[in-house]
């Protein structure tokens, strides 16, 4: 006597089945061959558009002739860094050159003349929690009493 597994046994509808034909390896083939011919087509196009195309329209605009707005623009930096002149005669202010700044500027540094601090200091250590950290107790105060600005 034979026995049947009930598991195994199919309960589903009878018209499904599997397909049994072959896979059409012709179609397989020409849809590859077609997908393969557009990435290599779109791979070459990019490579046209931002190596060549793109070399063409440098060339175009910076062929090595500068422009003469770009020459005034150049004179006029080199005069406002490098020339003395007036920058307001009624209040006698004066533009002086930039290395003459940097001289006159070290030269009031190495006397001690500065009006600004320049003498170099710790940095203050920051508490647990931040800028946003409430202020800590005065040195003399209990850890466990409330502050001043607590009881307001």
């Amino acid at each position: 006597m034979t026995e049947t597994n009930p598991q195994l046994q199919d309960h589903g509808a009878p018209e499904v089945d599997y397909d049994r034909r072959e896979p059409r390896s012709g179609l397989i083939a020409l849809i590859s061959g077609v997908t393969l011919l557009v990435l290599v087509g779109m791979i070459l196009g990019i490579y046209w558009l931002y190596v060549i195309a793109y070399e063409r329209v440098d060339a175009a605009q910076y062929s090595g002739v500068p422009s003469k707005e770009l020459e005034a623009i150049h004179a006029r930096e080199a005069d406002h860094l490098y020339k003395y002149s007036f920058i307001d005669k009624e209040k006698g202010v004066i533009r002086i050159p930039v290395d003459r700044a940097i001289d006159l500027i070290a030269a009031e540094y190495a006397s001690g003349s500065v009006f600004y601090n320049t003498k170099s200091y710790p940095a203050k250590p920051e508490g647990p929690g931040g800028a946003a950290a409430p202020p800590a107790p005065p040195a003399g105060a209990a850890p466990g009493a409330p502050s001043a600005a607590s009881t307001k």
